[in-house]
C-alpha cells in the first residue's frame, strides 16, 4: 500500500526543513562571528540580536500574530486588502517615528541598552537592522496567513540564513558596526522585493467600511497581544541587557549565546506553531472544534516526552556542544548554559501551546501568563542581585530566567487544559515515564561520554541512537502519541 503525506504534514515538514536550515546557519554565524571577532564581537552582535528581539514587537504592534489570523480568516480579497493597509500604514508610520527618534538620542539609547554611550556608533547599524527585520515580519506575516508555505520558507532562508552568512563569509576585515549594517540594509531590500507579490493586494479597491471594519477587528485583537509579545522578548532580552550593567559584555555574550541555543528548541518546534496559528483559526470559522481537542492530546504527549529526553542531553553534553561550536576560549559559558538548559521542558511547552491559545481565545490569555513569568524574573532576579548575592551576577540572572520560563511553561499548559480539559493523572504518566527513562538513558550518556565526544560524528550517531532506543521504549510502551501520529500524518 503506498503512502503519501497530507498536505497539512507537507506543509510542517517543509516548514521543520526551513527551520533546521536556519537553525544550521546559527551556529555557522556564531562560529564565524567567534573565529572573526572573537568572544566580544560575539558578544556585541547577541546583544544586539537580544535588544532588535525586545524592541521590534512594539513596532510590531501585535501584528505578527493578528495579521496570519485575520488573513487566513478572510472570505475574500477585499477583507485581505483591508487588513494589509491596515496594518502595514501604522507599521510603516510608527517604525519611522521611532527609529527616527532613536538616532536623534543615540547616546541616550545606548546607554540605557548597551550599558554606555561609547556604544552610540552602534546605533545607526541596530536601527537599520531593525527596519530589516520589521518589514521582513509584516511580508512574512501576510505569507503564513495566506499558507503560502513555499513563498514564506524560501524567504526565511534567504534573510535569516543566507543574507548574514553571505556577509561573513565574503566581506572580512570588518567591524561589527558594519557588519551589522550590511546585514540590515540587505534584509530590508530582500523583504521589499518579497513585498512584491502582494502589491495586488494593495491595489484592490475598497469601502471606508471595508478600510475601518478590519482595522478595528485587527487592532483590537492584536493590541492587546503586544504586551504578551514584548513581556516574552523582554524575558529572553532583559538578562543581557541588565547584565551589561554589572558584568562584561564577554559573560553577557554567554548568556546571549545559551539563551540563543535554548531558542533553537523553539525552532525545532516552531513549524508547528507557525502551521497551526492560520489552520486552527481557519478551524474555529468553520465550527470544527472537535478536531482541534482530538489532536491536542497526542501533540501534548509528544512534546512533554520529547522535551524531556533534549533537556537531558543538553544537559549532559553541553561542554561538548561549546567546544565544538565555538572553542575553549568559551569555556566560561558551561556553567550559564547547563542553568538556562533546565528551561528547555517548560520552554517546548509554551512554543508548542501559545498559538493554539491565541487562535482559540480573542481574550490574551499569554499575556497573563507572560506578565506573571516576567514577574517572576524581576522579582528572583533582584533578590539574587541585591539582597542575597550568594552567585555571580551573570548566574543570578540565568536562575532567574530559568525559574521564569518555567513559571511560565506551567501556567501555559494550565490554561491549555481549562479550555480542553483532561485527567491530569494521564500527562502525569507522560511525564514520569519520560523521565524514568531518561534516567537510564543519561546515565549511559554519561558513562560513554569520554568515547563519544572524541570525534564530532561520534556523538551525532551516538544521539541518533540513543533518540532511536527513547522512541523505540515508549512505542513499546504503547504511548497514545507515538502510535496515533504516524496514522494521522500518512494518508
Amino acid at each position: 500500500m503506498k503512502f503519501k503525506l497530507r498536505p497539512f504534514f507537507k506543509d510542517i515538514f517543509l516548514t521543520f526543513i526551513t527551520q533546521a536550515v536556519i537553525l544550521i546557519a546559527f551556529f555557522f554565524i556564531y562560529r564565524l562571528i567567534a573565529v572573526n571577532f572573537g568572544p566580544e564581537g560575539v558578544g556585541e552582535y547577541s546583544l544586539i540580536k537580544r535588544i532588535i528581539a525586545f524592541l521590534q514587537p512594539v513596532l510590531l504592534l501585535g501584528l505578527g500574530i493578528g495579521i496570519p489570523r485575520y488573513i487566513a480568516m478572510s472570505q475574500n480579497r477585499e477583507q485581505r486588502s483591508g487588513y494589509i493597509k491596515a496594518g502595514g500604514l501604522v507599521v510603516a508610520i510608527f517604525s519611522f517615528v521611532f527609529l527616527t527618534f532613536i538616532n536623534l538620542f543615540k547616546d541616550y539609547f545606548a546607554k540605557l541598552f548597551f550599558g554606555t554611550a561609547d556604544y552610540s556608533n552602534l546605533v545607526l547599524p541596530f536601527s537599520l537592522f531593525l527596519a530589516g527585520l520589521t518589514l521582513h515580519a509584516l511580508v512574512y506575516s501576510y505569507f503564513r496567513g495566506r499558507l503560502f508555505v513555499k513563498t514564506f520558507n524560501f524567504f526565511q532562508i534567504i534573510n535569516l540564513a543566507l543574507v548574514p552568512l553571505i556577509i561573513l563569509i565574503f566581506f572580512k576585515n570588518i567591524t561589527i558596526e558594519k557588519l551589522i549594517t550590511l546585514i540590515g540594509i540587505t534584509t530590508f531590500v530582500v523583504a521589499f522585493i518579497f513585498s512584491l507579490f502582494l502589491v495586488k493586494e494593495l491595489f484592490v479597491p475598497i469601502k471606508k467600511w471595508q478600510f475601518f471594519k478590519p482595522f478595528k477587528e485587527l487592532f483590537q485583537y492584536s493590541l492587546p497581544r503586544v504586551p504578551a509579545i514584548f513581556a516574552w522578548q523582554g524575558l529572553l532580552s532583559l538578562g543581557p541587557i541588565l547584565a551589561i550593567h554589572f558584568t562584561s559584555i564577554r559573560e553577557v555574550g554567554y548568556l546571549s549565546v545559551g539563551q540563543s541555543l535554548l531558542g533553537t528548541v523553539g525552532a525545532a518546534i516552531a513549524p508547528l506553531g507557525l502551521i497551526i496559528l492560520p489552520k486552527v483559526s481557519t478551524l474555529i470559522v468553520n465550527g470544527r472544534q472537535e478536531v482541534i481537542k482530538e489532536n491536542l492530546n497526542f501533540l501534548l504527549g509528544a512534546i512533554l516526552q520529547c522535551s524531556v529526553f533534549i533537556c537531558f542531553q543538553l544537559i549532559i553534553f553541553t561542554d561538548v556542544i561549546v567546544e565544538y561550536w565555538l572553542g575553549s576560549e568559551f569555556s566560561g559559558a558551561i556553567s550559564i548554559m547547563r542553568i538556562v538548559f533546565l528551561a528547555v521542558f517548560f520552554y517546548a511547552l509554551f512554543e508548542a501551546m501559545r498559538n493554539i491559545l491565541d487562535a482559540v481565545k480573542v481574550k490574551p490569555i499569554n499575556t497573563i501568563n507572560l506578565f506573571i513569568s516576567l514577574g517572576v524574573f524581576l522579582i528572583i532576579g533582584g533578590i539574587l542581585l541585591f539582597l542575597i548575592e550568594l552567585f555571580s551576577p551573570i548566574i543570578s540572572l540565568s536562575i532567574a530566567l530559568t525559574s521564569a520560563i518555567s513559571c511560565l511553561g506551567t501556567l501555559t499548559y494550565n490554561s491549555i487544559r481549562k479550555i480542553y480539559p483532561e485527567k491530569l493523572k494521564k500527562d502525569l504518566n507522560y511525564l514520569w515515564i519520560a523521565v524514568l527513562i531518561n534516567v537510564l538513558l543519561g546515565s549511559i550518556a554519561i558513562f560513554a561520554k569520554s568515547f563519544v565526544v572524541s570525534k564530532f560524528y561520534y556523538l551525532v550517531l551516538f544521539e541518533v541512537l540513543v533518540g532511536v532506543i527513547y522512541l523505540s521504549i515508549l512505542w513499546f510502551l504503547k504511548m497514545e502519541w507515538i502510535r496515533e501520529i504516524p496514522k494521522r500524518i500518512l494518508s
